[in-house]
């Protein structure tokens, strides 16, 4: 049986992967440098959130 934590942190991860790839889609498509800013931020904010999901899903296996 498969851990229902580990499935809500799997799709929370798929989610963010492609919300990053549409971020960072954008930023090389953005010309104007306070929006390039703000998508940055956001894409750490992201990656962040990624990494923090991966780190509690090593912990618990």
């Amino acid at each position: 049986m498969s851990d229902p934590i580990m499935d809500i942190s799997g799709n929370k991860m798929l989610h963010l992967k492609q919300d990053l790839a549409f971020l960072r889609q954008r930023l090389a498509e953005c010309s104007e440098e306070s929006a390039k800013q703000s998508i940055r931020r956001e894409i750490m904010e992201k990656e962040t959130y990624y990494n923090i999901l991966a780190d509690r899903q090593r912990l618990i296996k």
